[in-house]
């Protein structure tokens, strides 16, 4: 039982590597293709839609 509780341990911190890689990997990717490396305000841009109809 001890062994199969080990495994599931390890296989959620390599999940949770993995996971991280992958997440920088399609930031990066969108930010090249984007051409900017600028970090957009979603919540601001969201109210200045708002205010501007």
């Amino acid at each position: 039982m001890t062994g199969l509780l080990i495994g599931v341990v390890v296989w959620m911190v390599c999940a949770a590597v993995v996971a991280t890689v992958l997440g920088r990997v399609a930031h990066r990717g969108d930010s090249e293709e984007l051409g900017s490396t600028l970090e957009w305000n979603i919540d601001g841009l969201d109210r200045e839609v708002q205010h501007e109809n």
